[in-house]
């Protein structure tokens, strides 16, 4: 099926409070194209603050944190420290040159980079103190899937006596028991009946999943199930797919994905299991589930740009929302303009008629979706060669996104970079970020006949 879900636009106690998600931006930790943000490895010069603690330095209350990437991504570390005035990074006990806010983006990682570990040195103009050290670890899957164990007992599960088994798995880190994390799911099942579940894991750990038009399974993270709301603040995620078949005679197809296109309440990663020996994992990748939601949170700061912040803030800690759920982004708000110049240039450069394709309104509001490819390619900042789009807003070459990997998505602002970040950090890259982000089959949409698993991990 293509993009059954992307139309769908249905617009505990916390960690991480908006003075610690401002931490970057008041300690230079910028975004991650901007000048704060430190890429050099090498020393060149003795460091101002040495690793080691003296005096009456500043207390740290959040340590830099363990790191686990793949090749190619880049470890972050930041530092809590009330007070500080001053900041040095160090990798493997050698100063970092340029490393001096309270927050790190290391270089693109590297195989021999596995086990190196980060600390810094933070004072007060009284005293030095030196933080815990951090380590870097690669994921063990190059493509960002965590390890079989992740899972649970797959080979346990029981078979379906209706369509297809689905198992929920605690990856909270241990942070939430079984008993405050729910699923919930409504729909129509196959015969028209109504389909009502909402359980805890602990009383519900397997669901025994009959054929069901396009519905959301919620999950939630709640001390008890009248806690457990699809308020803004609430921890709440959901996953969306169909289980169904044209009539009798044809078996049973599974269509699904994790999804961003609203926003990020949960970790939230799936893996499909079928008779044809289809098994494939999509969602947040295995570093992710691994750091703990504030990382989360500091990361996403530290890789957008600031026009981007509020889409962590405005919510926060509930919630990371994408633009078009932003204030700032809203047809009055700060930044409306922002796609203004961008998409200009895009319908001057291809001859677009606006009379047949109206210029969105902010923030990328289509008139329609008809336009899937243009929709798409503004998003991702790849529609402005000349000669890519018909003035009907189609694509001159049918095989376009063939001929554009992944890697060359949002290569400058203008670009969606909430979306690009749930792509950095999705396993194979891949991710729901907006509303047609399956074109080109760069979303987390898997599906399969005769379905056998889902394993749906719910992360903290």
């Amino acid at each position: 099926m293509t993009r059954p879900f992307a139309r769908f636009r249905c617009i505990a106690p916390g960690l991480l409070s908006l003075a610690t998600l401002a931490l970057l931006s008041a300690c230079g930790g910028g975004g991650g194209n901007s000048a704060a943000t430190t890429t050099t490895t090498s020393n060149t010069s003795a460091p101002t603050i040495p690793l080691a603690s003296s005096g009456n330095g500043p207390q740290i209350t959040t340590q830099p944190a363990d790191q686990t990437v793949s090749v190619g991504q880049r470890a972050f570390y930041f530092v809590t420290a009330p007070g500080a005035t001053g900041w040095q990074w160090y990798k493997n006990g050698v100063a970092i040159a340029g490393a001096t806010s309270a927050s790190y983006f290391a270089n693109a990682t590297a195989t021999g980079d596995d086990g190196s570990v980060y600390a810094v040195a933070v004072s007060n103009g009284t005293g030095v103190t030196a933080s815990n050290q951090a380590a870097t670890h690669l994921n063990p899957n190059a493509d960002g899937t965590p390890p079989a164990a992740f899972w649970g007992n797959v080979a346990a599960l029981p078979a379906a006596s209706n369509v297809m088994t689905v198992s929920f798995v605690n990856q909270t880190g241990g942070k939430y028991p079984d008993a405050q994390i729910f699923w919930k799911i409504s729909g129509t099942n196959a015969s028209g009946g109504q389909v009502n579940e909402f359980h805890s894991i602990a009383d519900e750990p397997v669901y025994d999943m009959p054929g069901i038009n396009s519905a959301r399974m919620y999950f939630f993270i709640a001390p008890n199930q009248a806690a457990a709301t699809t308020s803004n603040t609430s921890y709440y995620d959901f996953i969306e797919f169909n289980v169904g078949r044209s009539n009798a005679s044809q078996p049973w197809n599974f269509n699904g994905d994790t999804t961003r296109v609203d926003a990020f309440g949960l970790k939230l990663a799936i893996r499909l299991q079928c008779a044809d020996g289809t098994d494939v994992q999509r969602g947040e990748d295995y570093g992710t589930f691994l750091e703990d939601r504030a990382v989360t949170f500091q990361k996403y700061l530290g890789e957008v740009s600031a026009t981007f912040a509020s889409t962590a803030t405005q919510f926060a800690p509930y919630r990371i929302v994408e633009p078009g759920s932003a204030s700032n982004f809203a047809a009055n708000g700060a930044n409306a303009a922002y796609y203004n110049a961008y998409i200009d240039q895009v319908w001057a450069a291809n001859g677009i008629d606006p009379s047949i394709v109206p210029k969105p309104t902010p923030f990328l509001r289509f008139a329609d979706g008809s336009r899937p490819d243009l929709i798409a390619a503004v998003e991702r900042h790849v529609a402005e060669k000349p000669g890519t789009f018909k003035a009907d807003g189609t694509l001159v070459n049918p095989n376009f996104w063939s001929t554009v990997p992944q890697s060359a998505f949002y290569p400058a602002e203008p670009a969606n970079q909430y979306a690009r970040f749930w792509h950095t950090h999705g396993i194979a890259g891949l991710a729901y970020g907006f509303s047609y982000d399956d074109v080109g089959s760069h979303s987390s949409d898997v599906g399969c006949n005769n379905p056998n698993h889902l394993i749906v991990a719910v992360g903290w």
